[in-house]
């Protein structure tokens, strides 16, 4: 899927989240619990950084491995 989100769209997406973890949640909601939140901001987080920079190039790379990137 591809959505063409401008950086402010995405900085409101991870404020909702991030307060979405705090609020209680019925019903199905239940299910999105902050481990799963945390994974969606991550993905969203990556998508980003991938999709606008050059960091392909630099994967692999030992001064990087300690930053998650492999």
């Amino acid at each position: 899927m591809k959505f063409d989100l401008t950086m402010e769209d995405h900085t409101i997406i991870l404020n909702a989240l991030h307060y979405y973890k705090k609020v209680e949640k019925r019903g199905n909601f239940q299910q999105y619990n902050d481990e799963r939140i945390n994974e969606l901001r991550d993905k969203l987080a990556n998508q980003l950084v991938r999709d606008n920079s050059d960091i392909d190039k630099f994967v692999g790379l030992p001064n990087l491995d300690k930053f998650g990137f492999h």
